[in-house]
């Protein structure tokens, strides 16, 4: 591809990129307010009150949740790898959905407690708990003429990323007699299941601690999959190496990525966006070009060790301001701040996250 084909292509994925959180933005559901809306206020209500509607009684509130390790990354020589990288598709819900299932079951029960699931896909009016239709945000442009309801979309989306997770073995779902599934009661297997192994779901003592801003300013619902995953892999390294982190920011090497997390290249190249939506930055290195990450001679600067991976360092902080808007300003309509953090990798010196100064 020529250098005019590879600056169109990236264009053109970065328009899919801003259709698709613009989309989610106007989501509705045949009317009303925006979906995007309820749920944030559905989640915000889940974690307060552990999602029942009584709200008689605070639930666990936890500032984090958290998540095993090895679903992230195994060790080189594991026969199955971790089941992140199973789960990365260009379309579907079912990495998003494993991870609301997470929060939804930490915000119910204590660390070492077995999680029940309590909520239908969809159920009748009334229940005690809210549906996992009300609780998932994601782009539904009904077909005329089938009949079916940006709802209805909405819970076939769900129970095929249900059909998703089991089979990689991280929910389990009964059949009816007939062997038809009984979506609504399935049960959240651990997310280190593998073929082998597939234990139930236990609120984990300790791992990577995920803000539970993720999830309430809808974090898990805006970013791709890619984006997804490689902002996980950067919190695994943060939990395995919290000194160098928070010191000097952390790397990963391409053969680690690879035999370690079972990343792709290309999807790793999702820390262009995320450093750009200020949710990691990347940190200096006057070796190296930031537009082009180039380093010159790469064969003489390995002979001298002159060339280290790049480093980056998460932002738990970005995360308390809503998805959907920040990655629709930053792509769509960007400030001068992100101008200039797009173009140097650093933040202009006097101007905030909240400048409106023009792009």
């Amino acid at each position: 591809m020529t250098a005019a084909g590879d600056v169109g292509f990236a264009q053109r994925q970065l328009a899919a990129r801003l259709a698709r959180v613009r989309a989610l933005r106007e989501a509705r559901d045949g009317g009303g307010e925006p979906l995007s809306a309820g749920v944030h206020s559905r989640l915000s209500e889940l974690w307060e009150f552990g999602g029942h509607r009584d709200r008689d009684e605070p639930g666990r509130r936890p500032e984090f949740i958290v998540v095993r390790g090895e679903f992230i990354g195994t060790r080189p020589d594991h026969p199955y790898g971790p089941a992140l990288p199973r789960l990365i598709k260009s379309r579907g819900l079912q990495l998003r959905l494993l991870l609301l299932l997470l929060f939804d079951a930490q915000c119910r029960a204590e660390p070492g407690e077995r999680v029940r699931n309590v909520r239908t896909i969809v159920g009748p009016a009334g229940e005690n708990y809210r549906t996992w239709r009300e609780l998932v945000l994601s782009e539904t442009s009904p077909t005329r003429g089938t009949g079916r309801t940006a709802q209805d979309l909405r819970v076939r989306q769900i129970t095929e990323a249900l059909r998703a997770l089991e089979g990689q073995h991280l929910v389990s779902i009964p059949r009816h007699p007939g062997g038809r599934r009984d979506y609504d009661a399935f049960e959240l297997l651990s997310e280190a299941s593998t073929a082998d192994e597939h234990p139930p779901y236990l609120v984990p003592e300790a791992g990577i601690r995920i803000p539970r801003q993720f999830f309430t300013e809808l974090w898990v619902f805006a970013l791709t999959d890619t984006e997804l995953a490689t902002y996980l892999l950067l919190s695994f390294l943060r939990w395995r190496f919290p000194s160098r982190h928070l010191e000097q920011g952390v790397f990963v090497t391409a053969e680690t990525r690879e035999k370690v997390f079972r990343i792709a290249r290309a999807t790793w190249r999702a820390t262009d966006l995320l450093h750009r939506y200020r949710l990691i930055d990347r940190m200096p290195d006057p070796r190296r070009q930031y537009r082009t990450g180039k380093v010159g001679d790469p064969a003489k600067r390995w002979a001298n060790r002159e060339v280290a991976p790049a480093r980056f360092k998460i932002n738990n902080d970005a995360l308390s301001r809503p998805a959907l808007d920040v990655i629709d300003q930053v792509l769509g309509a960007p400030t001068a701040q992100d101008v200039f953090r797009r173009e140097t990798g650093m933040d202009m010196p006097g101007l905030t996250f909240d400048s409106t100064l023009p792009g």
